[in-house]
C-alpha cells in the first residue's frame, strides 16, 4: 500500500513539474477542519475517479469532479499468470501495479464543472479532497492559476482522514 501511495504522489509531483510550478498559496487543512468549513458553507469537490467515488464512499454533500482519468493497459496475460502464481506461493498480494500500464489524463472538462459547482453552491471556500491528498493538492493548484481564492487541500485524503475520523460519508 504505502508503495502505491508513494507512486501515486511521484506520479503527480511530476505532473505539477510538467504542467508548470506551483501557485497554490493556502495552508493545507486536515479532514476535521474541512468537515467544520462544510458546515459553514465550503464546498467540497472531491476529485477522486467515479469508481473510487461510487464503491469505496464519499463525504456526504461532496460533488464528484475527476481531476483525471485513467486508462489501464494489462500487459501481457504470462506476467498477469505469474503474479498470481507468485502470490499464492508466498502467501501474500504484491504490487499488481507492474501487471497494467496506467496512464493519467486529466480531465478537459474539470475547470468547467468546478465553475457550473461554484455558481450553484456560491461557496464561502473550496475544499479538494481526494484518496491521500495528492490529486487534490494538484487540482488545488490548478484552480488557483485559474483564479480561485479560498482553495484548500485536504491533506490526508478521504479514506485516511475523512471515513478514518469517522465524518458522514456514505457509499450509496
Amino acid at each position: 500500500m504505502k508503495r502505491v501511495i508513494v507512486g501515486t504522489a511521484i506520479l503527480f509531483g511530476l505532473l505539477s513539474t510538467l504542467f508548470g510550478q506551483e501557485i497554490y498559496y493556502e495552508e493545507d487543512i486536515d479532514s476535521q477542519e474541512a468537515y467544520s468549513m462544510q458546515k459553514k458553507g465550503a464546498l467540497v469537490i472531491d476529485v477522486r475517479t467515479p469508481g473510487e467515488f461510487l464503491y469505496a464512499g464519499h463525504p456526504v454533500g461532496a460533488v464528484n469532479i475527476p481531476i483525471f482519468f485513467y486508462h489501464y493497459k494489462p500487459k501481457k496475460i504470462d506476467s498477469r499468470i505469474a503474479l498470481a502464481k507468485y502470490e499464492l506461493k508466498k502467501g501474500r498480494a504484491f504490487d499488481a501495479h507492474k501487471t497494467y500500464d496506467i496512464v493519467p489524463q486529466e480531465n478537459e472538462e474539470f475547470l468547467n464543472s468546478v465553475k457550473k459547482a461554484v455558481k450553484s453552491f456560491k461557496p464561502t471556500a473550496i475544499v479538494v479532497i481526494c484518496r491521500s491528498g495528492a490529486r487534490s493538492r494538484y487540482a488545488a493548484n490548478l484552480l488557483a492559476k485559474n483564479g480561485y481564492k479560498n482553495v484548500y487541500n485536504v491533506e490526508d485524503g478521504f479514506i485516511f482522514g475523512w471515513k478514518k475520523s469517522g465524518l458522514p460519508w456514505g457509499e450509496e
